[in-house]
């Protein structure tokens, strides 16, 4: 019969999961936060109203991504510290 797992070895294992997804979730967050700064620069010097717009719409979809990995994290990171309490 195969033994128990170790529970703290089972939280040691589940600890470093999160944090490698947290992690992912930053870098993620940073980069899409970066492509939206870009498309915001390129908007204002866009001269035609559908390249402003295409930029308008890049600067939206982009922002609210990096927001919603923002959140995300959060809750992540609370999920984490109630658990390590």
């Amino acid at each position: 019969m195969a033994k128990a797992d170790d529970p703290k070895k089972l939280e040691r294992d589940a600890a470093e999961v999160t944090a490698k997804i947290v992690a992912a979730y930053e870098k993620l967050a940073g980069k899409l936060r970066e492509k939206s700064h870009r498309a915001e620069d390129r908007l204002k010097s866009a001269k035609s109203e559908n390249k402003r717009a295409m930029y308008r719409r890049r600067f939206e979809l982009y922002g609210d991504a990096a927001q919603d990995l923002d959140e995300r994290l959060r809750a992540v990171r609370g999920r984490l510290d109630r658990d390590n309490e």
